[in-house]
């Protein structure tokens, strides 16, 4: 009878998963995936509950008035369903178990110190790869910085929608949720004196990259790339099979325009994925997969346009 329970208790969670699903349209990967973890773990609960409260039930009661209370606390699941329960608030220093497919497999760095490793990193991880699912593979604690500019190629959003600066070691990547160029994965890679050499990816990456895919990518003319207009000073660094790679000054935001992390944090409680599923994955993968911390660029660097 136990047993009989159980299983039946786990069809009841099967469908009241499934309805929540169609009602909610939740269409980011990362956040079905939490669902399902997460109904495993009310399975685990239900069969210590069933175990303890019902045997102790059982042993006092007879059979029919069981039954009768496990049907009412079905039912009660069922509506709760119907109706929608709220997702808890995401917490920027918790360690949920990453999204299996978007773990970087044995001998590859999850922590990319140049754009050849990125590459290297991005090949190895399934296609086609999303940008939330590449910003999930990335070794945490992560150190960012995010600024609402709109002098740039990838222009922040707002504060609500900021561009978001990523370090890993000398190379700098940047994403922001929205926009036009929230399928971009941009880059950095920082040079003597403030210099840095630029490149970029468009995402979702369906193929594997050639190391000069980046580069590629960058270029507005054969002798000129699409930071060339913000960044002063480009100048050719190296060819990667055949294609030339540029470094130019680098930039820091101004400080009047840098966003805290705790207002990207509750951009993160706040956001509906129903209604921005990409946004909320985006925001999701960088502050919702363990420690996060803000950095900032050396004061000495350059801003756009000065001060």
């Amino acid at each position: 009878m136990l047993g009989l329970l159980v299983r039946v208790h786990a069809g009841i969670l099967a469908v009241a998963l499934a309805r929540f699903q169609r009602r909610k349209k939740v269409r980011s990967l990362l956040l079905i995936d939490r669902l399902r973890k997460r109904k495993k773990t009310y399975a685990a609960v239900l069969a210590r509950a069933v175990g303890d409260g019902f045997r102790q039930r059982a042993k006092r009661k007879s059979i029919p008035t069981v039954l009768r209370s496990f049907t009412e606390f079905s039912f009660g699941l069922l509506l709760l369903s119907c109706v929608g329960c709220g997702e808890p608030a995401s917490n920027a220093t918790t360690s949920p178990s990453p999204t299996p497919s978007c773990q970087a497999p044995a001998g590859v760095s999850n922590s990319p110190r140049t754009i050849d490793e990125t590459v290297t990193l991005i090949n190895a991880l399934p296609k086609p790869l999303s940008l939330p699912c590449f910003l999930e593979s990335l070794a945490r604690p992560l150190e960012i910085s995010a600024s609402n500019s709109v002098f740039s190629a990838q222009p922040a959003h707002g504060l609500r929608s900021p561009r978001i600066f990523l370090f890993e070691g000398t190379n700098v990547l940047s994403v922001v949720p929205e926009g036009e160029g929230a399928p971009l994965l941009e880059f950095g890679e920082q040079r003597a004196e403030f210099r840095s050499l630029k490149a970029e990816i468009a995402f979702p990456v369906s193929t594997q990259l050639d190391p000069s895919a980046p580069y590629q990518r960058a270029l507005y003319m054969p002798r000129l790339t699409s930071c060339g207009g913000c960044h002063p000073g480009e100048l050719q660094e190296s060819e990667i099979s055949g294609v030339p790679t540029f470094v130019s000054l680098a930039l820091r935001p101004r400080p009047s325009e840098l966003v805290s992390l705790a207002a990207l944090n509750h951009e993160l409680e706040i956001c509906d994925p129903v209604q921005e599923p990409q946004r909320c994955a985006m925001l999701e993968s960088l502050l919702g997969g363990g420690q996060v911390s803000e950095r900032t660029f050396p004061t000495e660097m350059a801003t756009f346009g000065g001060g």
